[in-house]
């Protein structure tokens, strides 16, 4: 069993891998922030940024959607939280999942707590399985996610060029029926 502590290790070994520049992954942050705002996400509105990474989430809505709702980050480099385990602790509007789930061993579970606790609705990223190899993109790579596997989930799904291939990239909205 993974502590706390080996956890934050290996999440800072993962947030200081060399990157590719914010305007080269940015198609991601702009495909869920259009599916966020399509929803009708409000300023009056809590987003929690589940694996929130460097929060460019939170810069893409802030600077180029005008959005002033507030903005709660979730991540092991934060904090150790491990999101194979991790459920929200209350009910909160939005959540976003970008670039999370194919790194998880059980996918769903984390997917299932979201929807559970999403008051308005959730929007997930992650590489195209029709498209790359999602397991030989990246070592901490465990489960590719497909569309079907989104729509089964319930998920509105789109396609989109976020790594230089043809839409090889997938976005997912999910939206509580009231």
């Amino acid at each position: 069993m993974t502590t706390a502590g080996d956890r934050i290790r290996l999440c800072e070994e993962y947030i200081h891998r060399p990157r590719t520049p914010y305007r080269a992954r940015k198609p991601r942050y702009d495909a869920a922030a259009d599916r966020l705002f399509s929803a009708r996400i409000s300023n009056r509105d809590i987003l929690v940024d589940v694996g929130v990474g460097g929060t460019e989430l939170d810069v893409c809505l802030r600077v180029d959607y005008g959005w002033r709702g507030r903005y709660v980050p979730i991540d092991g480099w934060l904090d150790g939280v491990d999101l194979e385990t991790w459920q929200p602790p209350r009910t909160f509007h939005w959540f976003a999942c970008l670039e999370v789930l194919e790194h998880l061993h059980d996918p769903g579970r984390l997917v299932k707590a979201l929807q559970d606790n999403a008051t308005c609705g959730l929007v997930i990223t992650t590489p195209n399985p029709e498209v790359w190899d999602v397991l030989s993109m990246d070592p901490t790579h465990l489960t590719p996610i497909s569309q079907d596997m989104l729509k089964a989930w319930g998920f509105e799904t789109t396609l989109h060029t976020f790594y230089g291939k043809y839409q090889d990239g997938i976005t997912g909205m999910w939206t509580r029926v009231t």
